[in-house]
């Protein structure tokens, strides 16, 4: 029987953090005095809640992990429109790690190791096989794999043309899943992000946070959560029995959380950039391409432009300042500690 640990974070995240931790044998799991990996998601180089993981359970997580582990690296890849390294800024990890002594790794500018999982080859960061990994997935809905939470978050290891993949999303997420396996996963849901994710969807407030060390186990458990249909969920099925299983699931509440949270997200569609790359890459032969196309390059800069607009424009900045001020973790997006 797999099982997912849930806490509320209505008192403080260091705390609940805290209190996961002390109802989860993660000690076994990491070798004292061991370096790590904590593998974040920084998929975009705006501020906006519910898309990247948040400092606040960044920090409470790696606060207590040290205590225990060696040196705490924080690794995310480069995207086609995103620099992780900007986000990692902008999201203000990087006062995070002065205060708690972390090193900041972005894959996409280090070394890389080719692996060939299930009939496909592609290549994942050395330092993934270097040392333990753990993740911290954001909780939210995705376009492209309905969900993406524990499994769809290792996808961000892969190099900056993981792009050209997404004709085959679910068997390559399945795939890098078997190839980084990790000691445990921690899903942040304190701000959730539905509708249009995984970047201008809508931010909600869910203030909950999840342990299990089977992602499969976590996306089934936590697609319940979103009132998801796990069965709709492409990834879920094709990782069950190969990097998790889903049957047998058992849900248990950390006080002082009493039941299971329980939401209705709504579900993802396209964007306007998604729909121009769809009718770029067209079907068939011209999907199954590793490499830009010509008009693929093309429309980098303009999806570039799109974004850069549409965060203005479309009030996406106005609202996150609004965040800032009125959630209880937004100091945190000023580079100032939770008062715990």
């Amino acid at each position: 029987m797999m099982k997912v640990l849930y806490t509320s974070t209505d008192t403080g995240v260091d705390s609940a953090v805290g209190r996961l931790l002390d109802s989860f044998p993660w000690r076994e799991l990491l070798p004292a005095g061991q370096d790590i990996l904590v593998k974040v998601n920084l998929t975009w180089d705006y501020l906006r809640p519910g898309v990247n993981t948040s400092p606040w359970v960044l920090e409470a997580l790696c606060r207590r992990l040290k205590e225990h582990t060696g040196k705490i690296y924080i690794g995310e890849s480069n995207q086609v429109l995103v620099n992780a390294s900007k986000a990692f800024r902008i999201q203000r990890m990087d006062a995070v790690a002065g205060r708690q002594g972390l090193i900041w790794h972005n894959f996409s500018e280090n070394g890389w190791k080719q692996v060939t999982v299930d009939g496909l080859t592609f290549s994942i960061p050395e330092i993934c096989t270097k040392m333990p990994v753990v993740s911290i997935p954001v909780v939210k809905t995705h376009y492209r794999s309905t969900i993406s939470v524990a499994m769809k978050h290792l996808y961000g290891c892969l190099n900056d043309g993981r792009h050209n993949y997404h004709h085959r999303l679910s068997d390559y997420v399945v795939a890098v899943n078997k190839a980084i396996p990790v000691s445990f996963v921690c899903a942040d849901g304190t701000v959730s992000l539905e509708g249009n994710g995984p970047k201008p969807g809508i931010p909600k407030k869910t203030d909950f946070i999840a342990l299990s060390t089977d992602p499969v186990a976590l996306d089934y458990s936590i697609s319940q959560v979103m009132g998801i249909d796990p069965g709709s969920v492409e990834t879920i099925q094709k990782g069950n029995g190969k990097v998790g299983f889903c049957s047998d699931v058992e849900n248990v509440c950390i006080p002082p959380l009493l039941s299971i949270p329980s939401f209705h997200f709504t579900r993802a569609e396209p964007n306007f950039v998604a729909r121009v790359e769809k009718r770029i890459r067209g079907t068939g032969r011209q999907q199954s391409r590793e490499n830009d196309g010509p008009l693929i390059g093309i429309m980098k800069a303009g999806a570039k432009r799109w974004y850069n607009l549409s965060y203005s424009v479309f009030g996406q900045k106005r609202e996150a300042d609004k965040w800032k001020k009125s959630l209880p973790y937004g100091p945190q997006w000023r580079g100032e500690q939770e008062d715990t």
